[in-house]
């Protein structure tokens, strides 16, 4: 790479008037002085465009667009927004599919499907219409047209969270990927690049996932067993996948018949491979107990949105280093959270000091650090609904 930096106008300027004969007024004023300032200024402008060409050649510092470029160089493409996917618990059946309705903030909902009874309710599979994330929405839903008998519909279960268009550094991770790993057709390079790429059909929606994990000669019980693949799977928010979006990963990768994988190769998988799609089995609680030691005027209740939202934020980025741990062939991932880096998301304005912090992982008291991890027959995982953070000051 060329060192194209340090050629600023002013070093431009004094290199051209070096050049020019001492019998010259190049004072400042000067009418040499003033053209060539103009040059200097322009030509700066040049490699300041020669520099941003340079950056945008490489695929580690391209940007934008000329990363798509790259990236396609690969067969590599950005991965779109997706529409969010949410039951709904309405009063009434018949509700049409393509009927509309709208949530608290404004979003537009629109039928898909229709699931069946729920207790004295019925249920539906709702998208949005605007594809992006939503995280987690509540309360009543209103119909946008009229419909005789509705006059409760609420929120279910999430199936999926919806993502915003791929941002730069996840692509740019996807693209270094194909680099150091090569695919080659049932491979586990071809199983992450290929799955990671896919959009799959959850009841009419363009669903993707966010992660996923290839164990090669694994059956479904995560036993070893020639001509099996065992794949676990987490959906766009990193977070366990719903049933109805592993039946769909599950029908576009190998198909199922009476329950059981076909090895026929009508998904993607490759003939003779039976590959079992399956998602978090197990979410033991972390526990975080914090006694902080408050300067004076400051409360617990005035710092403990702040420090929770620190250690929650800490928390999901160990999370999304399991995706990127992955990305260079380790098939042993932990998701490690540790004592001193819950101490340092404590640390927030009005706290003088964290004279204790202790993890605990399913209730067993864990020393220093506690860690998640996949094997093939299991798949721990934090979520949000299982981690219980108890703040206490001196």
């Amino acid at each position: 790479m060329i060192d194209l930096s340090g050629h600023t106008m002013g070093e431009l300027l004094q290199s051209m008037l070096l050049r020019v004969t001492e019998q010259v007024n190049k004072r400042e004023g000067s009418l040499i002085r003033t053209a060539l300032s103009a040059a200097a200024w322009a030509i700066e402008g040049l490699y300041i465009d020669l520099i941003d060409v340079q950056k945008n050649a490489f695929g580690t510092t391209a940007v934008g667009d000329y990363l798509d470029l790259k990236a396609e160089e690969r067969g590599v493409t950005r991965l779109p927004a997706t529409s969010a996917v949410y039951y709904m618990i309405a009063n009434i059946s018949g509700i049409t599919v393509g009927f509309q309705l709208a949530d608290s903030q404004q979003n537009t909902w629109e039928v898909t499907s229709y699931v069946g009874p729920d207790g004295d309710n019925f249920k539906y599979i709702i998208k949005c219409v605007n594809p992006g994330e939503i995280t987690e929405p509540t309360g009543q839903l209103r119909p946008l047209s009229f419909i005789s008998g509705l006059s409760n519909a609420v929120f279910g279960d999430m199936i999926t969270s919806g993502s915003n268009i791929e941002d730069d550094n996840s692509l740019r991770q996807r693209y270094l990927e194909s680099l150091v790993e090569i695919s080659f057709a049932g491979n586990i390079a071809s199983y992450r690049e290929t799955m990671l790429a896919m959009k799959y059909d959850v009841a009419g929606v363009e669903s993707i996932i966010g992660a996923l994990q290839v164990f090669p000669i694994t059956n479904a019980s995560g036993a070893k067993e020639e001509g099996h693949v065992k794949i676990w799977i987490l959906n766009d928010d990193m977070k366990a996948a719903s049933p109805v979006l592993v039946d769909a990963v599950q029908e576009a990768i190998c198909p199922m018949y009476n329950g059981v994988p076909q090895n026929t190769g009508y998904g993607i998988a490759p003939i003779c491979a039976c590959v079992h799609i399956a998602t978090v089995t197990s979410h033991p609680k972390l526990g975080i107990v914090l006694r902080v030691q408050l300067s004076s005027g400051y409360s617990l209740e005035g710092v403990s949105e702040q420090i929770k939202s620190n250690i929650n934020k800490y928390i999901q980025e160990q999370k999304n280093t399991w995706k990127e741990q992955l990305a260079f062939g380790s098939n042993t991932i932990q998701v490690i959270i540790r004592e001193a880096f819950i101490m340092a998301a404590a640390l927030v304005p009005g706290v003088v000091d964290v004279p204790l912090v202790n993890l605990s992982k399913g209730g067993v008291y864990q020393s220093g650090a506690v860690s998640w991890e996949t094997t093939g027959a299991v798949f721990e995982w934090i979520d949000d609904s299982t981690t219980d953070i108890t703040l206490f000051s001196v």
